[in-house]
């Protein structure tokens, strides 16, 4: 349940379903129908000069069509893919700065970061929203344990500024997170309204953990900008600032959440 509202709320794309009747609607269209005229073209090529004389490159052309046609339908998104590689190897981060992510109320919740990409190419959707290869970020910090803490993302502006694909320049991205132990209410607060007490409960993953992330030391958080780090890669770049979970934790208690058992 969780995880669907999480999709919803952030927009994701869903999978297309076909029926049988569907995808053979759909190979006649785009290869029965073209194959047969173009088939019936070059018979109409060849018997004009002299089909007797010409059967035998006629049926090298009949046997040859289905692979050349099919090749001509991959040329343009070939051509997309290796532009679109071209832009994304040029892209390289500008800046990247964080401070307090503040409640309504002006309590520390979680941490706001914004980071500035330069596209000298601009960088093409592929489709896709986000665009193919986008700056997605995302926080971290190692606990006493040597295993990370994530953090949530609560907001981004990443889909706003790269509808149908990065243009040419620098792109500035803001990201909005918190910590992974708050309530569902604070990491995703349009999809899990605080008016539902049930939202407002932290989440742990034990008794232990619980004691692990409040009484971790004021530390940097790290960040990893991707996919898989191609913008800043992991543990390469850290905060500018320090944090304390705790003063996280307290933050939130302030504005209604609680422990539930």
């Amino acid at each position: 349940m969780t995880a669907t509202a999480v999709a919803l709320s952030q927009g994701q794309g869903g999978w297309f379903v076909f029926t049988w009747f569907d995808m053979v609607v759909l190979a006649f269209a785009a290869y029965v129908i073209p194959l047969t005229a173009l088939l019936w073209i070059g018979w109409i090529v060849f018997w004009l000069g002299g089909w007797k004389a010409a059967l035998v490159r006629f049926t090298i052309f009949g046997i040859a069509l289905p692979a050349v046609y099919h090749a001509a339908l991959l040329v343009p998104a070939l051509v997309e893919r290796t532009w679109h590689a071209h832009q994304f190897a040029l892209a390289h981060m500008e800046e990247i700065t964080d401070e307090p992510l503040l409640s309504a109320h002006g309590h520390p919740i979680g941490v706001r970061f914004a980071y500035r990409v330069n596209f000298p190419l601009g960088l093409s959707s592929l489709g896709q929203e986000p665009p193919a290869d986008s700056p997605a970020a995302g926080l971290y910090i190692p606990d006493q344990k040597g295993t990370l803490m994530f953090f949530a993302t609560r907001d981004s502006t990443l889909r706003q500024v790269s509808r149908g694909g990065f243009p040419v320049g620098t792109t500035t991205v803001t990201v909005d997170t918190v910590p992974g132990f708050m309530p569902m209410a604070f990491q995703l607060p349009n999809a899990f309204p605080a008016s539902d007490p049930g939202n407002l409960c932290f989440r742990w993953k034990s008794a232990g953990d619980r004691q692990r992330q409040l009484s971790s030391d004021t530390q940097k958080v790290l960040i990893e900008i991707g996919p898989y780090g191609r913008y800043v890669r992991r543990g390469a770049h850290g905060t500018a600032h320090s944090y304390r979970l705790a003063d996280f934790y307290e933050g939130a208690k302030v504005e209604g959440a609680k422990e539930c058992r």
